[in-house]
């Protein structure tokens, strides 16, 4: 059976059309879901493999990022939410989603003790609202980033600088924590903007928990996941033309989504 994506919506969230896509385009199946309708009806997580809550501005940011949404979904939907997280499932949260799984400790969860807020996503260093292209590092092995060393996605956000007390960034370095980082060039951007978009501390672009099942990630891989959609995609063509060469279709973003199914066919296998 094919694995299925359980897509949050509401309240200001707006990229489940694109998120829902991704997963399908990898084989998946999948829906959209207002959190309202799974606070009635909280045995749709039963039902779902993957969880992902999409990027968006819920609740206009006002008290801060992600942070509304995660308080509703910590009232009315924890203890659901930790089964979920209990059996073999992944979630994902992207940009606005990055925040609210931030707040509500899903991330890094040191110990597997969720629930625990110990990092922050607050405002970009520039205090501007940044929406540009940016390279990523993998720096661990999650099921989402199985075999993808570097990621080239863009990113959009007033408040993705990851902020973290001195004793969490060395307990996230040390256990891997870290899912990827931003580059310049190929190395750690080291806060340099725009390479760093919103300096964020040492660079950090994606954490995990320990299992690696929970990712969240401030950069949009959904709006990455083809060539044409890319920033540099009429120079690539004009070049391909030039020496008689084919873009390939789908660009980095995809491989997350790839990989998510991928993740559940080798379990199937593994049960079969």
């Amino acid at each position: 059976m094919t694995a299925n994506a359980l897509v949050l919506a509401g309240y200001g969230l707006n990229c489940e059309e694109e998120t829902l896509h991704a997963f399908e385009y990898a084989g998946l199946k999948g829906s959209i879901r207002h959190i309202n309708d799974v606070i009635e009806n909280p045995k749709e997580l039963d039902n779902a493999q993957i969880l992902a809550i999409p990027g968006g501005f819920s609740y206009g940011d006002d008290t801060g990022a992600g942070n509304a949404y995660a308080q509703k979904i910590k009232l009315a939907l924890w203890d659901k939410l930790q089964d979920f997280i209990a059996r073999d499932t992944l979630t994902i949260g992207i940009c606005n989603g990055c925040q609210i799984t931030a707040n509500l400790g899903l991330v890094p969860a040191f110990d597997k003790n969720y629930g625990e807020r110990l990092v922050a996503v607050t405002h970009n260093l520039t205090a501007r609202y940044q929406c540009r292209w940016i390279d990523l590092k993998i720096t661990n092995n999650s099921p989402w980033l199985d075999g993808v060393e570097t990621m080239h996605i863009p990113v959009a956000h007033g408040e993705g600088r990851f902020m973290m007390s001195d004793d969490t960034l060395e307990k996230l370095k040390k256990d891997g924590h870290i899912a990827a980082v931003y580059t310049k060039d190929g190395e750690p951007a080291n806060g340099e903007f725009p390479y760093n978009p919103n300096g964020s501390v040492a660079d950090i672009a994606a954490i995990t928990d320990k299992t690696g099942r929970i990712l969240t990630l401030m950069p949009h891989p959904e709006r990455g996941m083809f060539t044409w959609q890319r920033d540099d995609y009429m120079e690539a063509k004009d070049k391909a033309q030039r020496e008689g060469k084919t873009l390939p279709e789908t660009a980095d973003g995809i491989l997350l989504f790839q990989n998510a199914a991928r993740y559940f066919e080798v379990a199937q296998k593994k049960t079969a």
